[in-house]
């Protein structure tokens, strides 16, 4: 496991903070961002992790292979490299990256497989659902809404039809907000509430203290041999590449009314069903 003593994996919903967060430990010197490797139409073999749950710790599989390639500093197109220094491909010199930090959005699921298997560090990142789904519907990303990979694979049907009597073939009559909640739940509740806890180093971060608390910040930091740049906290709450141009980050305005009281209720309604308590519910 030394060869990724240099490595750490964040994962995260999308509108989590994944972005913010690895962005800003990537500004130090010499540290590596790659980028969303698992993108099914951006990446050429992101296909491979995109809404995956791996359960078996096997080393043989394509996507085994595609995540050593990964982790190996192998993989390279604009998407992953898009916050790199590509100056003469300098980002793919082995000996300049002082740390990796491997950004994923659709890939929670995955998190304790490539723990486990690779021994790698983890930073789960969570952020409450309503603001999540707020953040989600501004952006409306046509794959928020899709069940699809989720619903092929039959042991995470099985899973969520036994424990919740939710069945993921039938979801064609939920409303868009149901299924950005369903989608929440499967990112989040299903590693963090159902499976195991992770096995090797990781932290479970909420996006909330982290924003608010640059003391949360310096813990990761501590705790994960990182390095923060010199005016850490002149930029900390700088937007990220991916913050949407609405956002209060960046209009500096108070937040509006999010969702009415039949949208709570829709989004209520799955949180129940998946009995989560990550989060008190609103109403």
């Amino acid at each position: 496991m030394n060869q990724y003593r240099k490595h750490i994996i964040i994962v995260g919903t999308a509108r989590s903070g994944t972005s913010w967060l690895s962005e800003t430990i990537a500004q130090q010197h010499r540290y590596r961002l790659l980028f969303e490797p698992e993108h099914e139409t951006r990446t050429p073999k992101g296909y491979l992790l995109c809404d995956q749950w791996i359960e078996v710790l096997d080393t043989t599989s394509e996507a085994y292979r595609y995540l050593h390639q990964i982790f190996a500093n192998r993989v390279d197109c604009d998407w992953i490299a898009q916050n790199s220094n590509r100056q003469f491909k300098r980002h793919l010199w082995p000996f300049l990256p002082k740390k990796y930090i491997i950004k994923f959005v659709r890939a929670n699921l995955l998190a304790k497989y490539m723990n486990e298997a690779f021994g790698i560090p983890v930073i789960h990142m969570i952020r409450n659902p309503y603001d999540v789904l707020y953040s989600q519907q501004r952006a409306n990303f046509p794959w928020l809404v899709d069940m699809g990979h989720f619903s092929s694979q039959k042991p995470l049907v099985d899973l969520v039809k036994n424990r919740f009597q939710f069945d993921l073939g039938a979801v064609s009559k939920l409303t868009t907000l149901e299924l950005l909640t369903l989608r929440w739940c499967i990112e989040n509740v299903i590693p963090l509430e159902v499976l195991k806890p992770y096995e090797h180093k990781h932290r479970v971060v909420r996006y909330e203290n982290l924003f608010h608390d640059i003391q949360v910040f310096y813990d990761l930091c501590t705790y994960f041999d990182i390095l923060p740049i010199k005016d850490i906290e002149r930029v900390y709450k700088l937007p990220s590449s991916k913050t949407h141009d609405q956002s209060r980050i960046k209009t500096k305005q108070k937040p509006l009314l999010t969702f009415n009281t039949e949208e709570l209720a829709q989004i209520n309604g799955i949180l129940d069903v998946f009995e989560t308590k990550l989060y008190p519910r609103q109403y």
